[in-house]
C-alpha cells in the first residue's frame, strides 16, 4: 500500500460506518462511503438514510466528528434527506456538484 492509498484508507477509516447526528444528536443516517476531490481529500460522505437503500451526499467540511464518534453536521435529516441522491459509482460530477453548493448553501 503506498502513501496515497494508505491515507484514502484512514480517511475511509476515519468516517465510514459513523452515524450523522443534527445538532441536537438525532440521527440522520449512517455514512457509508466518502468521496474525494481531486486532491485526495474527503469531500462528500455518502449517507445512508435507511429509508429504500436511499444514498444521499453530505459535506465533509459541514461537520465534525464528536467524542462519542458521532458525526455531527448542521442540517437537520430533511435537508439531507432532500439533497441529490448518490448513484452506485459514487462519483460527483461538475452539475451534481454545483447542485449540491447550491443544496447546502456552500456557495
Amino acid at each position: 500500500m503506498n502513501a496515497e492509498e494508505s491515507n484514502t484508507h484512514q480517511h475511509q477509516a476515519g468516517y465510514r460506518g459513523h452515524d450523522v447526528v443534527d445538532p441536537s444528536h438525532r440521527l440522520i443516517g449512517t455514512i457509508s462511503d466518502v468521496v474525494y476531490d481531486n486532491d485526495g481529500g474527503p469531500e462528500w460522505a455518502v449517507v445512508d438514510l435507511g429509508l429504500l437503500r436511499s444514498s444521499h451526499y453530505l459535506p465533509i467540511a459541514a461537520g465534525y466528528m464528536s467524542e462519542a464518534g458521532e458525526f455531527v453536521v448542521p442540517y437537520d435529516k430533511k435537508v439531507v434527506k432532500s439533497a441529490p441522491k448518490a448513484d452506485r459509482s459514487h462519483l460527483v460530477d461538475r452539475s451534481t456538484k454545483t447542485e449540491l453548493h447550491r443544496h447546502y448553501e456552500l456557495i
